[in-house]
C-alpha cells in the first residue's frame, strides 16, 4: 500500500495502486492469449479452459484489491500542478476498472464452463 501523501485530493489511487491492478489485469488476459493459441496449435481445448478460471481469479483480485484500496484512501490531500495530468490519468483509469473486471468475470467463467467445446 502506498503512502497517504502519494494519494491526491480526488478520493484516488497512488499511481502504484494504478500499476498493480493493470499488472493483474495483464496477468488475466495474456494467459488466455497464449493458452487460445497453444489449444489452436495442439487441437486441445483444456489449455483455453483453464486460462478461464485463471482469469477470474486475477479479476477477482483486481476488485478485491480496488476495494481495500477505496476502504483505505485519506481525505482530502494538496495537489501540486505538476501532479495533476497524472491525476487524471489515474481518475479516468480508476472508474473503468470496475466494468472491465465484471466483464472479464463473466467471460472468465463462460470460458472456464464452456472453453474446451470451441475445440472439440
Amino acid at each position: 500500500m502506498s503512502l497517504p501523501e502519494e494519494r491526491s485530493d480526488m478520493g484516488q489511487p497512488s499511481p502504484r495502486d494504478t500499476v498493480v491492478e493493470a499488472s493483474l489485469m495483464l496477468m488475466a488476459v495474456l494467459p488466455m492469449l497464449v493458452s487460445f493459441q497453444l489449444s489452436l496449435t495442439t487441437g486441445e481445448g483444456h489449455w483455453f479452459q483453464r486460462s478461464g478460471a485463471l482469469m477470474v481469479l486475477f479479476s477477482v483480485g483486481i476488485e478485491y484489491h480496488r476495494r481495500h484500496v477505496m476502504r483505505c484512501l485519506p481525505g482530502a490531500m494538496a495537489v501540486t500542478q505538476s501532479s495533476l495530468r497524472m491525476a487524471h490519468w489515474i481518475h479516468r483509469f480508476w472508474r473503468s476498472i470496475p466494468y472491465v473486471c465484471y466483464t472479464a468475470i463473466a467471460v472468465g467463467t463462460l470460458v472456464w464452463s464452456y472453453g474446451d467445446l470451441l475445440f472439440a
